[in-house]
C-alpha cells in the first residue's frame, strides 16, 4: 500500500462509450487499493476524501459559468456513509450504473457531456501477488466548440483535482 497515484493509467471506457457513443477526451488515474475493495467503495472513498480547496475551486467555477447558463452544483461534503446507487446525485455526478467492478457516473450539459468511471481491477504485485487497483477514468464529449474551449480552460485543474481525489482513496477512513 501507499503507492503513488499513476496519472497515465490504462483507461476503462467500455461503459462510458456505451453511454455516450463517441468522445473527444479520455484520461485515467489509478492507485493501489486494499485487497477486496469494490467499485462502490472506491467511488465512496474518492467522493468523501475531497480536500476543502477542491470545493472552493468548484464554487468559483460555478460563479464564473452561471451567467452562461451552464449547470452549477450544490456543494457540500459528502457523508462517509453515502449511498452509491443508480439515480442518486453525488456532487457534480449522477450515478448511472453500479456493478461489482465499475461505477459509472456522469452528467450532460449544453456544452459537453462527461462520464466518470470508478473501476477496480486486479494487478500483479511486485512479488507475484495480486493486488487491487482503482482506476478513475474521465470521458468527455464536446457538444459545441465552446465545450472544447471550456474543457481546455479547466483541464489543468481537472488533472490536479482528479489526481488528488484518487490519492485520497489509498487509505480507507473510519
Amino acid at each position: 500500500m501507499g503507492k503513488a497515484v499513476r496519472r497515465r493509467a490504462v483507461p476503462v471506457v467500455e461503459a462510458a462509450r456505451a453511454s455516450l457513443g463517441s468522445f473527444d477526451h479520455v484520461d485515467a488515474v489509478s492507485v493501489e487499493l486494499p485487497p477486496g475493495t469494490g467499485a462502490a467503495e472506491f467511488a465512496r472513498l474518492v467522493f468523501t476524501g475531497r480536500p476543502g480547496w477542491t470545493g472552493r475551486l468548484m464554487s468559483l467555477r460555478d460563479r464564473l459559468v452561471a451567467p452562461f447558463g451552464l449547470h452549477v452544483q450544490e456543494r457540500g461534503r459528502p457523508a462517509r456513509d453515502m449511498r452509491i446507487e443508480p439515480g442518486l446525485k453525488v456532487g457534480p455526478f449522477r450515478v448511472l450504473s453500479v456493478g461489482d467492478d465499475e461505477v459509472l457516473c456522469g452528467d450532460d450539459d449544453k456544452h459537453l457531456d462527461f462520464r466518470a468511471s470508478f473501476a477496480v481491477r486486479p494487478t500483479a504485485g511486485s512479488e507475484g501477488s495480486e493486488g487491487t487497483e482503482g482506476v478513475c477514468t474521465t470521458v468527455v464529449r464536446f457538444n459545441k466548440p465552446v465545450g472544447r474551449l471550456y474543457f481546455r480552460a479547466i483541464e489543468p485543474f481537472h488533472h490536479l483535482i482528479v489526481a488528488r481525489l484518487v490519492a485520497g482513496a489509498r487509505t480507507p477512513r473510519p
